[in-house]
């Protein structure tokens, strides 16, 4: 049995209220923070901004690298597999890093694994809370991996990928159809109101 633990470093985030910096000095360091919200709609074409903080401290090791999964620990799960936009973010204590360092693994298909709906169901018998539920991270530890070839993994993750990619260009025709038809739908409000006039 292989856990999630025995092939990968899993690293929680940056409580950001203990290590932001009250005051801006010469010692402050400005870090960008990672926002899944603004990385979706940056990933949607909309031209958004990552939040930045200050800190008096070095905040490298909640870095984000390619290749990274960033687990989102809160309801609805999600992982994300950080690509260039995401290198050198810091991550909050609202998600793990799960960086691979075995290369029996390969991320995509974790990725592909965690977002499984089986493994999602497995998953969301361990949140706890009430307002806002969350996985403990020991229970991320502990996923059980399936053996797999490489080779097999390789050609589900470009599977994956694919439908990945077909999903964006679906949501982003979804929503400038939306834009149009609200467009077009005031357009026609509007020159009524002028004729009723």
């Amino acid at each position: 049995m292989i856990l999630l633990d025995d092939i990968a470093q899993i690293n929680v985030g940056v409580v950001l209220a203990r290590k932001t910096a009250k005051y801006k000095s010469e010692k402050t360091i400005k870090y960008p923070l990672f926002n899944l919200k603004i990385y979706e709609q940056r990933n949607n074409g909309e031209d958004l901004k990552y939040e930045e903080i200050n800190s008096e401290e070095n905040l490298s090791s909640y870095m984000i690298k390619k290749g990274d999964l960033i687990f989102r620990l809160a309801f609805p799960l999600k992982v994300i597999i950080a690509d260039d936009d995401l290198v050198g973010k810091i991550i909050s204590n609202q998600y793990v890093i799960i960086r691979v360092d075995n290369k029996k693994y390969n991320p995509v298909f974790l990725q592909c694994f965690i977002q499984s709906e089986d493994m999602q169901h497995q998953l969301e018998k361990y949140l706890v809370g009430v307002a806002i539920r969350t996985i403990p991270v020991s229970k991320i530890r502990e996923i059980h991996l399936p053996e797999i070839d490489y080779d097999k993994q390789i050609k589900i993750a470009k599977v994956y990928e694919d439908w990945n990619r077909q999903k964006i260009l679906y949501e982003r025709l979804i929503d400038d159809k939306e834009k149009y038809y609200n467009i077009l739908i005031s357009d026609l409000i509007k020159s009524n109101k002028e004729k009723g006039e």
